[in-house]
């Protein structure tokens, strides 16, 4: 009971400053009105103009992250290579990883909240990368992307600009794996050649401008870069095979399995601004 009273006179008591707050009106260039229950005059004047930028023409967007593998990009227990798994499809055999990405931006209306984005996306992934070495050898993968989407930039005219966006991307996956033998100590080395799959990317930031020409961004993205075309094919050459990542029903295909290409990525870079301009709001005196 002793929290609800106090509640109650707090809300009875703050509840008259925001009806007070709502109310009255006055001209901006009156930079002396008594606006507010502790008026203090400082001597200072308003500006009586107000000035706005006109969207970007085009950006130029260009970021590196660190990659965060989910479900088959998970590796194993404790994130430590095995090659057991990977021999048998059960996943990629890696997590981390780190990755670029460098976008370009097109308004496709004047207002310039819809924006065509083309990218252009490296991503590397290691079994060794920000996880302990393992006795069962490493693999590592190359993933070549180029992405083309849709972003919505909710505020194209203010310094601040969150935006979300998603993409379509072909991808071109390569890989090399170092199996190593516990008993005999060799090592297989395991080249995959480079696969053709279509994928996605969903992505969502914030971009900041430091002027009409430089900025910075910030933002994180979720990729599945392996979505359609998943195939297990037999190789002629045991060491040098395709990407694996459709079931194999006979069971007998080396690194057949169903596995997704996914990841989460946390990333921050640059932004280049191509043909914003100021617009000078004068009021009427």
């Amino acid at each position: 009971m002793k929290l609800r009273n106090f509640c109650i006179v707090l809300l009875l008591s703050i509840l008259p400053y925001f009806i007070g707050c709502g109310s009255g009106s006055y001209k901006i260039e009156n930079g002396e009105y008594k606006d507010t229950t502790q008026y203090k005059s400082t001597g200072v004047k308003l500006k009586d103009y107000y000035k706005i930028q006109t969207p970007p023409k085009f950006t130029l967007q260009v970021s590196g992250g660190i990659n965060l593998g989910m479900a088959e990009l998970s590796s194993n227990y404790q994130s430590v290579f095995d090659s057991s798994d990977f021999s048998g499809g059960k996943n990629f055999g890696v997590k981390n990883g780190y990755g670029i990405m460098v976008i370009g931006k097109i308004p496709l209306h004047k207002l310039g909240n819809v924006r065509l984005n083309i990218s252009g996306n490296f991503n590397r992934f290691k079994s060794d990368f920000l996880a302990s070495s393992s006795n069962y050898g490493d693999v590592s993968y190359n993933v070549m992307a180029f992405g083309v989407g849709i972003e919505n930039s909710f505020n194209p005219s203010f310094r601040l600009k969150p935006y979300i966006a998603g993409e379509v991307q072909a991808n071109l996956i390569s890989g090399t794996a170092n199996i190593k033998s516990i008993t005999t100590g060799n090592t297989r080395t395991v080249k995959i050649k480079n696969s053709f799959r279509i994928g996605y990317m969903i992505y969502g930031g914030l971009e900041y401008m430091f002027n009409n020409q430089v900025g910075m961004n910030f933002g994180v993205k979720l990729t599945n870069s392996n979505q359609v075309l998943k195939q297990t094919k037999e190789s002629s050459d045991p060491n040098e095979v395709p990407l694996r990542d459709k079931k194999d029903d006979s069971g007998t295909i080396e690194f057949g399995g169903f596995k997704n290409f996914i990841f989460t990525s946390f990333y921050m870079g640059m932004n280049f601004y191509f043909g914003v301009k100021d617009i000078v709001y004068k009021f009427k005196k």
